[in-house]
């Protein structure tokens, strides 16, 4: 007996830039998580500590431009440039 595909219905290009506009999205939603994620493991190193998700690194970010914090210029200058917001 020989395998065949499974059979799908073929998708109109409004259909497919759907498709790709949410495919799009999750994408830059998982790198985001992402780059939330290894700047607060990075940092908790430091004894930085947040909670997780987006508020958490505006905490730190608030936190990190305080002209008062003795903190690493090149540490500092990471989560500046690496915020996902900016």
């Amino acid at each position: 007996m020989q395998a065949y595909p499974p059979v799908s219905s073929v998708k109109s290009e409004e259909q497919q830039s759907v498709l790709m506009l949410h495919r799009s999205r999750e994408l830059l939603i998982r790198q985001r998580t992402m780059l939330i994620n290894a700047l607060r493991a990075h940092l908790s190193e430091f004894g930085l500590i947040a909670s997780q998700g987006w508020s958490g690194v505006e905490m730190l970010l608030a936190y990190v431009e305080d002209d008062e914090v003795d903190i690493v210029p090149a540490m500092k200058c990471s989560l500046v440039l690496n915020h996902p917001s900016r």
